[in-house]
């Protein structure tokens, strides 16, 4: 009988056990949804900002429509990390139109963890030539001791017509061993612009579109 009770309790006791172990969040890998579990070392969690929130409505006309924020916070190991501005067409990674290197990297060789990036995109016509147009990219970086601002400037094929932003609407986590997507522009020459996220299958179906990407080294 007290055999039979004490294997009783020892069933108990494991049952409570496998209930109270707990399942770290996913981890997304590559801009794709990872159903591994991982701990928090090597990652970079993104943080959506609504910039035209309550007061800052005001600086819309500044930024444009096709604007967007985010805070970046890193923990992990690698020292080199870079912000890329990939051009995609029909699909696939065509060039670049520029990059921002050594993002946590200090002076005083201590890395700092979390960036605050705001991105806005204008397309702008040659006042000499109205069919030559090009896209100017402002990127202002925050951090503890300052900021900065970045300009880079990218031709534009005057046939489209149609962008619209390709956003993450809530804080999402990745691992730092492949590309992060981060923010887009996508743009159509049909007069209309679907709905696009960092999904393969979407990423496949952009006729045109500058990717912000987070490379880790």
């Amino acid at each position: 009988m007290r055999s039979i009770t004490c294997i009783c309790i020892l069933v108990l006791l494991l049952g409570i056990t496998g209930c109270a172990k707990e399942t770290e969040p996913s981890i997304s890998v590559g801009g794709e949804p990872s159903h591994t579990e991982g701990n928090k070392a090597n990652t970079v969690t993104i943080t959506p900002i609504d910039l035209f929130k309550g007061g800052g409505k005001k600086f819309q006309p500044f930024l444009g429509p096709m604007s967007g924020a985010f805070k970046l916070r890193y923990e992990g190991t690698k020292q080199h990390a870079s912000l890329d501005i990939e051009i995609w067409k029909n699909g696939k990674k065509t060039g670049s139109a520029g990059s921002l290197t050594d993002l946590f990297f200090k002076a005083n060789d201590q890395s700092q963890h979390e960036i605050e990036f705001i991105i806005s995109a204008e397309t702008i016509a040659n006042m000499h030539n109205t069919h030559e147009q090009f896209t100017t990219i402002k990127i202002s970086s925050i951090r503890d001791e300052g900021s900065a601002l970045y300009t880079f400037t990218t031709p534009r094929d005057e046939k489209l017509t149609s962008s619209g932003l390709i956003l993450n609407t809530s804080p999402q986590r990745f691992a730092d061993d492949a590309p992060v997507y981060v923010m887009g522009v996508h743009a159509t020459s049909t007069g209309m612009i679907p709905t696009a996220d960092f999904s393969p299958e979407s990423l496949s179906q952009l006729e045109y579109a500058l990717l912000f990407t987070l490379h880790f080294s």
